[in-house]
């Protein structure tokens, strides 16, 4: 009977493993989160908003880096005129996580602190910062860069949305949830909800507009790209 209850608890976690996107964290970035949630939950008194600010404006900036800078890269191969979408995502970024961080005292920071570090994942030297996406959806984003790997081009912009809305489900987990956690006044979270919803709906039209311009090839190699995010570290 134990031997059953490991195996389903096995099977379960592995199911789980499977539908998780992973976002690099570099090893400096990581460490400095690591010290500012040992300080929460040590009962640090001197406030450290501006650290975990900056900390966070940093692993956000590279999560944008990672999943839309081979976008961009690809992009520069074709003739597809250049946009400042990354930089532009970027410096909203920098300019009002650390702000809207810097209003709260380490007791308000600490949930968040403790919810963010729930959604890192460590494999040997590497961490990297997860959530899960709905199989279903997953299910469909497979079949469509299989349907584009057999040469279907009908498949290119529906695959480009079903990415899309795997994206935005970590904007949900990641994002937004951790905004409801900390209970902005209506003047602040009307402001950051407006800034999230600028600055996703411009990387969303960014990826609508590629996905039309995109020929088969560039469009396997992007949707590629995006799947290498849902593979599970593996040991070397």
């Amino acid at each position: 009977m134990m031997r059953l209850f490991y195996l389903k608890q096995k099977y379960e976690w592995m199911m789980l493993m499977q539908n998780l996107v992973y976002l690099g964290i570099e090893t400096e970035t990581f460490r400095k989160f690591q010290k500012i949630h040992q300080q929460l939950n040590e009962g640090h008194t001197e406030s450290i908003s501006k650290e975990l600010g900056e900390v966070l404006a940093t692993i956000s900036c590279g999560v944008v880096e990672q999943v839309f800078g081979e976008i961009e890269r690809l992009r520069s191969t074709t003739e597809i005129e250049t946009e400042n979408t990354l930089q532009q995502i970027n410096e909203s970024l920098q300019k009002y996580m650390p702000w809207s961080v810097s209003l709260f005292n380490n007791d308000r920071l600490k949930p968040i602190v403790n919810y963010l570090d729930q959604h890192i994942y460590k494999h040997e030297h590497q961490s990297f910062l997860t959530y899960k996406v709905d199989p279903n959806l997953l299910a469909e984003a497979e079949n469509c860069l299989l349907q584009i790997k057999q040469g279907n081009r009908a498949y290119i912009q529906p695959a480009f949305k079903a990415f899309t809305q795997i994206v935005d489900q970590g904007i949900h987990q990641l994002i937004i949830e951790p905004k409801k956690m900390l209970k902005f006044n209506f003047v602040v979270d009307k402001t950051l909800t407006g800034v999230i919803h600028l600055t996703t709906q411009l990387g969303y039209k960014r990826i609508e507009k590629l996905a039309a311009q995109f020929d088969l090839a560039h469009s396997e190699k992007t949707l590629a790209h995006f799947f290498s995010f849902l593979d599970e570290p593996k040991h070397e």
